[in-house]
């Protein structure tokens, strides 16, 4: 090795300790993000479970047949996912992998290792799913997951995951792979493993070849993150384009595998997998990603160009300034109506007449299904997918409708599993109704009333997910083992079947979406040719036509009323924009449906699997085998209750460790050490530790600390219930009387008893949530109450002074004392939260347009004769700002005295002007003396595109600058506190490899009261109040 490689060796192993010191310091961070919990199902719900050779199948007790269901696919691949990964379920820690069915929550999966699980939510989406079952696609997803996170428990890393638990192996999983590549690996295996798979599919990467084909080819670190300016698809496409290429175009089946078994066996090499990518490539990874854009956009043109000639169009509204997707077409009349939402701007729906004018009608929910017109009714229809009110994991619809020319939208059915409903030419609709213990069927409907007039079952086999009418026949696409197929359900005036399910189209492992009728004949669009197109199908002869030909593919398509024009969404550099193309410039070209584009990636990775088998005899890479499968035992709550899965030899808050404060760290994290606590359930989440710090009130001595926090969420309310003993010494609070004269004056007092401080707290909330159109909604009513060993005497001392000169003199003179108990501390508060508010645009920091109200009440139970209970009331507003992406926040807090008789007010909420925060007991000292206050704030934020800043790729990546200028004022009887000043915060996508938004930065404020008030207040507190307040600022969301 020569010298100056000697020397560049030793720089990158003093970069990757550095990388590694800094990682354990976030420790803290990753121990409170595994405090992200799935949500809670049902609390009536009762329990299974089954175990396979490999699994243990959680699950409500009615879904047994869908729980065997999956117990079958998860062992069927648990061999198959595991061949090009190194690993296999299990081997890590040689115990069953607990696998929990949310049977009542739509369309997800997840593998978390903090506690280690897979949570299954196993109601198939109807809106746009892969063209496979979704019990498919979760198990072979899912399972490869399990297989990726199991290096973080071999080799060198085992001694980390016995250091920290359950949490090492997450953030082992993060930090090595990182997120994209994980999921990218995962898409992977599912579009190997099975005839279909996201990465045979059109849409999915497809916004890709728009970029390349306009000149667009950005490093790696610029693809991973939606900036302020510039659009990026998901980590998923992402990371499949980046493995997908690199084993495409090198051949390197095996290279995850390669980087977990070099990640397992050094800690410190953090860039494990791209240093793996560079081996196979010969080239700097960011090189090598661009010869695999390079190499995939070579093979894309060579098809599109194939594809060619193109049909004419034409753009129907002006280009918009920023990235903006115009979705779900629906013609009515002379009006086009679509779904719009962009980098500035959530969902809404508009409505654009013949001359390309845009008008916005409402908000619109992010999940939901097509529109659908009833010309009898004259409405518009569609489906929406919300939460529970109160179970975050049970998933409801919404039938939702609108009247033409109208904003106002209505429901038509609530609380059920029905979507995509579609209007007959009378008073009725179709629909899928998808069920909890799997299934779905066939519901006729009222459109006036949204009643049930007919149900009718489809076979096990099949997901409905579409449905339109030709006459009295209902035509239905669905989804089966084979993909997509178009089925029919023939009915007489009277709504009665007249037969059974018929197959009109075999399924294909396609997309087929956007079913509807025009002139009797269903037309769909599908990707059977490697991009989106408009077919015509003739159900009575089965004659399938291709009628438009685009080099990018398109959707949503919608004739106009008089079959002039054609109408289609079409993805474009700055988003999905609608075109139009005249009716006589379609194209009818014969499709043979069997007949499928083969996509290069897919088809390389498929026979690298199979040849994986092969190495262990096997003929296809996924095969049948016999597998067991025990009875079903009871799964009972109370013995799950405690999981001690993780542990840190450092204290960590939770609680107080998304907002840190620096003037009280140790309240977020210390020396010491934490256990945390999270059953399989996800109802049950706790932590208790113990902490070494300085004292708060005596900073020369230390205190040792323990606590314990516990949130059970499977009831109705939330409860909450926490303890900390000997943060500080406990106080004891004596009141005093004085007397001069004609001038009397009370005090409370504290001083520090010799013993350490204890408090409990407990409090028990309901968080309803009544989302819907777009639009969060809540109400949370909030009890609270705690307890300590600090001591309050009720009993005051009446004390005289003698004083010739006006002032209090030395030696008071004891006249009495008034009756009272020494009694502990003792307080409740109750609250109840009222919100509405939109969501906020991925380029804009407060949502446009929001209002919330707080009101409640605190005080202290042992002393309500000195102190009052407190009520208050709380509200904000979001209002939009000079442009999009700017809004301001207005808030104001009123607290105010209710007791008249006791001799003091209190503090209930913060009141201080926010640049006052490092004085935080003059808060005290005004609430004391002031039966009223009221605080107003201001806050406008003003997001800042700098560029794209990555380092590292995305070891540290900024997504923008945030300029926050705000404005405090507290009044304060006839006088007045204010501070002015502004944030200057870096938002950030990722720090330190850990894809986490992250906030950094600095507060300033200027701090200020009236007509000298400010240097009054300062000598009548013998407080130190400083007219300059800077502070950092840190916060992280998990």
């Amino acid at each position: 090795m020569s010298f100056n490689s000697y020397k560049s060796e030793l720089k990158n192993i003093k970069m990757q300790h550095i990388r590694l010191i800094l990682i354990l310091l976030l420790l803290p961070l990753a121990a409170s993000a595994q405090f992200y919990v799935t949500g809670d199902d049902p609390g009536r719900l009762k329990w299974n479970y089954i175990d396979t050779d490999s699994y243990r199948i959680i699950y409500p007790q009615e879904s047994d047949s869908l729980a065997r269901v999956y117990a079958r696919n998860l062992e069927k691949y648990k061999l198959p996912v595991s061949r090009t990964t190194g690993y296999r379920t299990g081997e890590g820690d040689g115990r069953l992998m607990p696998v929990v069915m949310h049977t009542y929550n739509a369309a997800n999966g997840s593998v978390a290792w903090a506690p280690k699980r897979m949570d299954l939510f196993t109601v198939p989406s109807a809106y746009d799913p892969e063209p496979m079952p979704w019990a498919t696609m979760l198990s072979v997803h899912e399972s490869r997951h399990i297989t990726q996170m199991q290096f973080g428990m071999t080799r060198a890393q085992r001694p980390l995951y016995f250091i920290f638990g359950e949490m090492w192996n997450i953030l082992a999983s993060l930090l090595y792979p990182g997120l994209s590549n994980i999921e990218g690996d995962a898409v992977i295996t599912e579009t190997a493993l099975t005839p279909s798979g996201r990465g045979r599919t059109a849409d999915f990467l497809n916004y890709y070849w728009v970029a390349f084909d306009n000149g667009d080819f950005r490093k790696w670190d610029k693809w991973r993150f939606v900036s302020q300016k510039y659009y990026a698809p998901n980590h998923y496409s992402l990371g499949y384009l980046t493995i997908g290429g690199f084993r495409y175009l090198y051949d390197c089946p095996d290279v995850m595998a390669e980087a977990y078994r070099r990640a397992a066996g050094n800690p410190l090499r953090l860039g494990a997998f791209y240093r793996t990518f560079r081996e196979h490539s010969g080239k700097k990874f960011d090189e090598a990603f661009l010869e695999v854009c390079d190499t995939m956009y070579t093979l894309w043109k060579s098809d599109a160009d194939k594809r060619a000639p193109y049909i004419p169009s034409e753009k129907v509204l002006r280009e918009p300034k920023r990235y903006t997707d115009y979705e779900n077409l629906l013609v009515s009349g002379d009006y086009l109506y679509a779904v719009r939402k962009g980098h500035a701007e959530v969902p809404s729906l508009v409505r654009i007449d013949s001359l390309g004018h845009e008008k916005r009608i409402s908000s619109f929910s992010y999940n939901a299904g097509r529109l659908q017109r009833s010309p009898y009714l004259k409405r518009l229809y569609w489906s929406e997918t919300l939460s529970d009110e109160r179970w975050t994991l049970k998933t409801d619809s919404k039938v939702r409708f609108m009247e033409e020319g109208q904003r106002r939208k209505h429901t038509l059915k609530n609380k059920s599993l029905l979507f995509n409903p579609a209007p007959t030419d009378q008073a009725h609709m179709a629909a899928g109704r998808y069920y909890v213990t799997g299934g779905s069927s066939l519901e006729i409907i009222s459109g006036i009333d949204g009643k049930t007039k007919k149900t009718f079952d489809a076979p096990d086999s099949l997901q409905i997910i579409e449905t339109s009418w030709i006459g009295t026949d209902v035509y239905a696409t669905a989804v089966s083992d084979n993909g997509y197929g178009i089925y029919r359900f023939p009915l007489d005036k009277n709504l009665e079947s007249t037969g059974g399910w018929e197959t009109v189209l075999s399924p294909q492992p396609v997309m087929l979406k956007d079913l509807s009728v025009w002139k009797n004949e269903l037309i769909f669009t599908c990707d059977r040719t490697g991009v989106n197109e408009l077919y015509h199908l003739d159900p009575s002869t089965g004659s399938l036509t291709q009628k438009t030909s685009t080099r990018y593919g398109a959707s949503d398509f919608q004739y106009s009323e008089d079959g002039r024009w054609l109408y289609y969404s079409s993805q474009t550099m700055k988003g999905k924009h609608i075109m139009r193309t005249p009716a006589d410039s379609l194209i009818s070209r014969k499709a043979d449906f069997t007949i499928l584009h083969k996509y290069p990636i897919a088809e390389k990775i498929t026979r690298q699997e199979k040849e994986a088998a092969m190495k262990d005899g096997l003929d296809e890479a996924v095969s049948e085998k016999e597998i067991k499968i025990s009875e079903p035992e009871r799964y009972r709550k109370l013995p799950h209750m405690f999981n001690l899965h993780s542990w840190a030899p450092v204290y960590v808050n939770v609680d107080n460790i998304m907002n840190m404060s620096y003037d009280y760290i140790w309240q977020a994290a210390s020396l010491g050490a934490t256990g945390i606590l999270q059953n399989r359930l996800a109802t049950a989440v706790g932590e208790f530790g113990y902490s070494a710090h300085k004292d708060p009130y005596d900073r020369s001595q230390w205190r040792h600390s323990g606590h314990a926090r516990l949130t059970y969420s499977g009831w109705y309310p939330i409860l909450e219930a926490s303890v900390d003993i000997n943060d500080r010494a406990a106080r004891q609070f004596n009141t005093a009387a004085y007397i001069m004269g004609d001038y009397a004056g009370a005090e409370i007092s504290s001083r520090p008893l010799d013993i350490p401080y204890v408090s409990g707290n407990f409090s028990a909330y309901i968080p309803f949530n009544f989302s819907s159109g777009g639009w969060y909604k809540g109400i949370i009513p909030r009890v609270s109450y705690s307890l300590s060993n600090d001591r309050f005497n009720t009993r005051m001392a009446v004390m005289s002074y003698n004083s010739s000169d006006g002032s209090f003199g030395e030696n008071p003179v004891f006249l009495r004392s008034t009756e009272g108990k020494n009694r502990i501390r003792q307080f409740a508060s109750a609250s109840v939260r009222f919100y509405t508010s939109m969501a906020t645009a991925s380029s804009a920091v407060y949502p446009r347009w929001g209002v919330g109200v707080e009101a409640g009440a605190t005080g202290s139970i042992e002393s309500y004769d000195y102190l009052s209970p407190m009520g208050y009331v709380y509200g904000y507003g979001y209002v939009p700002g000079f442009i999009k992406t700017q809004g301001m926040k207005l808030t104001a807090i009123w607290q105010t005295k209710l007791r008249k008789e006791s001799l003091f007010s209190q503090q209930a909420v913060s009141i201080l002007p926010r640049g006052f925060n490092k004085t935080p007991s003059l808060g005290s000292w005004l609430s004391v003396r002031n039966d009223n206050m009221v605080k107003v704030t201001a806050d406008y934020a003003i997001p800042i595109y700098i560029g794209e800043v990555a380092l590292g790729g995305n070891f540290f990546s900024i997504k923008r600058l945030i300029l926050s200028p705000h404005f405090d004022y507290t009044f304060v009887g006839k006088n007045g506190l204010w501070s002015a000043g502004s944030e200057f915060l870096l938002d950030l996508h990722s720090i330190l490899t850990l894809e986490w938004p992250v906030q950094i930065g600095v507060t300033y404020s200027f701090n200020g009261g009236t007509k000298g008030y400010f240097s009054t207040l300062s000598h009548n507190t013998g407080l130190e109040m400083k007219r300059h307040f800077w502070d950092f600022v840190f916060n992280v969301t998990f």
